[in-house]
């Protein structure tokens, strides 16, 4: 039965349906078009941004310090005007545990502010591929080479002030494994990490939101020997110090903020000056080093670089706003472990 075209029923669908037809239509282009807009913008937004290169030797070794220093300072100041950052490592041929912590340790800052990161890798394979085996792109996207995800040898951990020492507790056997090759705990050395993260946990930062910090173990099997690196970025220890009512009178004393830190990790202040003091925790981390269970000992906070090894008590030009800690236990050190 042919349908009647006169039928005002039939006219009315027909009338209807070219009506939603056209209103897709109109919605699908103003879909489109938001969609045009939207990576305009985007386009426009990422083609505004800062670029940092850093430098080709990216360690923190005495002698590099102050250039890796210098380039942390720089991404920190950009952190403050800019809204994206362009963190370029394409020329950087030796990279080390330490300034991988430091700079995942500024990048977290800086996204936590809010700052859009980009990156580039080194080109150099070796510093690559120590950079992916590093755990840093557990923090950071990226893409890492199927046989660097594999690797067990090298871990970054990053906490917060609600990470409990606990969670660190199964790294210690292996350690004892890797340098002596028992599986052990080690009750000293992780009593001084616990240390170290009390100190930047109640000491370093100024809200309990701002606490962080980075814990970095690289195992070297080949060579017995495993390195830690420890970063946080809160005031620093001489920075802390200024807000102590004794400051003044210890800056008298020890005249330089070099001499006050090397001395209150050795003898404590109080002992030396009489003075009421805090940061008995430092002795504490110096004592490990004298007992030979860690060597290699080195400090970076503010403008003190300290190297207990090399005997190095330095003022640096690039100051760090946060404390640094590198250490290693090889074959030289005491066996303090417990099966």
């Amino acid at each position: 039965m042919k349908k009647d075209k006169s039928n005002k029923a039939f006219n009315y669908n027909r009338f209807l349906k070219e009506e939603r037809r056209k209103k897709r239509r109109k919605e699908k282009k103003k879909r489109l078009r938001l969609a045009k807009v939207k990576l305009n913008q985007k386009r426009k937004y990422f083609s505004r941004y800062a670029e940092v290169i850093a430098p080709e030797i990216l360690t923190l070794q005495l002698g590099y310090s102050e250039e890796v220093l210098r380039f942390i300072s720089l991404l920190k100041d950009l952190g403050k005007t800019e809204n994206i950052i362009n963190i370029r490592l394409h020329k950087v041929t030796d990279i080390g545990e330490g300034a991988i912590g430091m700079l995942l340790s500024v990048m977290k800052e800086l996204t936590n502010a809010g700052i859009g990161l980009k990156g580039e890798k080194p080109l150099n394979t070796i510093a690559r591929n120590k950079l992916e085996q590093s755990g840093f792109f557990k923090y950071m996207r990226g893409y890492v080479a199927p046989e660097n995800l594999k690797t067990k040898n090298i871990i970054i951990h990053t906490g917060d002030i609600t990470t409990s020492q606990v969670e660190l507790e199964p790294e210690m056997p292996k350690v004892m494994e890797t340098v002596w090759g028992v599986e052990a705990r080690c009750p000293e050395l992780f009593g001084v990490i616990g240390e170290m993260l009390r100190n930047s946990c109640d000491h370093a930062f100024q809200t309990d939101n701002s606490v962080f910090w980075h814990l970095g173990v690289s195992h070297l099997e080949k060579d017995n020997a495993v390195k830690f690196s420890f970063v946080d970025n809160g005031v620093g220890i001489i920075k802390k110090y200024y807000e102590d009512n004794s400051w003044q009178q210890v800056k008298d004393y020890f005249k330089s903020n070099s001499a006050i830190l090397e001395n209150a990790y050795k003898k404590g202040i109080e002992s030396q000056t009489g003075l009421p003091w805090r940061g008995e925790g430092l002795p504490t981390i110096y004592e490990l080093y004298t007992d030979n269970i860690i060597t290699n000992l080195v400090v970076i906070t503010n403008d003190v670089y300290l190297d207990f090894d090399k005997q190095k008590f330095e003022e640096i030009k690039v100051p760090f706003s946060g404390t640094y800690y590198f250490w290693k236990v090889n074959k030289s050190c005491k066996p303090a472990y417990f099966v």
